[in-house]
């Protein structure tokens, strides 16, 4: 239920939601949306135009399957569209031209692009249905159905704005790797042009790929459901904190904020001495929003240890005393923080941040033009880590500019 809610907040543009549906890695139910998505559509379209000679297709059964391309399409946005995509994202946002693809940049990538394609299909094909008529442009030189230009739309708008948000990246850049991840079309013209001719037995391997791949995906399901039954067993004993709180991650992991935040209180009233639990509801009430409660649980886990998380605790402090208005307090626990962690992006950008609602400018643009030259100077894999705190270093200099340009 949540997945579908998240589903339906990507087609309300809410970047929330995609990020927490990134963060499922839900790639099986994704390619599921996807296949339902695709054959709704092809099956509609397929149903309007069977009349017209051009678009009477195959009347066997298997032939007329293959025919719908799902098999090709599938390949095509798993194999080939996904990996291109996080590599043209990571080039163009100054990562460097490489083809590793991390796990996780895979997976969340596929499990957003995937569902959301699903998704419009679905939305497109009654308008396949209702609206059948052609487009006639240069004076007959091309025709296109009026539901397959909207779907075409859809799948424009929706694409860029997911590689934008997944990737952190400036409207101009998502263009720029949306427009070059079209040189990728040849090889789905390959797949639909040739793999009917390819022997049937080399299916084979992928069916049984993909049977490995749904059966680990369900075990692996499975496990965790086990292991969130032994849990909540263990919560029967009421002196039992880590279940507490063990519980609680499972659900801060999944975005269930208000369960997460239950379970880490439960761990407190149990053992209010245990910094880690703090912080985790700290945490979980930050990404609520409410930053008042989250500055009261970073500060107790300060007071237990000042040097939690080899000194973070400083950072999420500052960072929880600027978000609740005392930016000179946010300021000093920040500098405090970059003193010992002088590479750490994140920390300065927030202070850049306080510098901004001081009123410093020229010191805002010193620290945030600090945290570009460290990301030039730094490993890729520094540039990949940090990208959200780079992107949004580029996006409040260039705020800045523009507002300075306008007064």
């Amino acid at each position: 239920m949540k997945s579908l809610l998240d589903l339906l907040g990507m087609l309300a543009f809410q970047t929330r939601a995609l990020r927490a549906q990134a963060e499922r890695h839900a790639l099986v139910s994704g390619a599921i949306c996807f296949v339902v998505g695709f054959l709704a559509f092809a099956i509609v379209r397929s149903a309007v135009y069977a009349t017209l000679p051009d678009f009477v297709g195959p009347s066997e059964p298997l032939d007329s399957f293959f025919h719908l391309n799902l098999i090709q399409s599938l390949l095509f946005v798993f194999l080939v569209y996904v990996p291109s995509v996080i590599v043209l994202s990571n080039a163009i946002s100054g990562n460097g031209l490489g083809f590793a693809v991390s796990r996780q940049e895979y997976r969340a990538h596929g499990s957003v692009l995937s569902p959301l394609w699903g998704m419009l299909f679905l939305i497109d094909a009654p308008l396949q249905y209702y609206v059948p008529q052609f487009l006639v442009l240069g004076s007959g030189f091309f025709g296109i159905t009026i539901g397959m230009l909207v779907l075409l739309l859809l799948l424009v708008i929706y694409t860029i704005w997911a590689i934008k948000q997944l990737n952190y990246l400036s409207a101009a850049q998502a263009i720029a790797v949306f427009a070059l991840s079209w040189f990728t079309l040849p090889v789905y013209y390959l797949l639909t042009s040739f793999f009917l001719a390819l022997p049937f037995f080399i299916l084979i391997p992928l069916l049984y790929l993909g049977f490995q791949w749904v059966r680990s995906h369900f075990a692996s399901h499975a496990n965790e459901r086990d292991f969130q039954q032994q849990l909540h067993a263990l919560t029967s004993n009421p002196q039992d904190s880590d279940a507490q709180y063990q519980l609680g991650l499972i659900h801060l992991r999944r975005r269930n904020l208000d369960v997460a935040r239950r379970y880490f209180e439960n761990a407190l009233k149990i053992d209010p001495s245990d910094p880690e639990y703090h912080y985790c509801l700290g945490r979980a009430n930050e990404l609520a929003g409410d930053w008042a409660k989250a500055l009261e649980q970073y500060e107790e886990t300060y007071s237990l240890n000042p040097e939690y998380g080899m000194g973070d605790i400083f950072r999420e402090v500052g960072k929880g005393y600027l978000q609740t208005g005392n930016v000179e307090k946010g300021a000093e626990f920040l500098r405090y923080f970059l003193n010992k962690r002088s590479s750490d992006p994140e920390g300065r950008y927030w202070l850049a941040v306080a510098l901004l609602k001081s009123g410093d400018m020229d010191q805002m643009r010193v620290q945030l033009n600090t945290i570009l030259d460290q990301a030039r100077s730094n490993p890729r894999f520094f540039r990949k880590e940090n990208r959200e705190w780079i992107y949004r270093a580029r996006n409040l200099i260039r705020d800045s500019r523009f507002g300075a340009d306008k007064t």
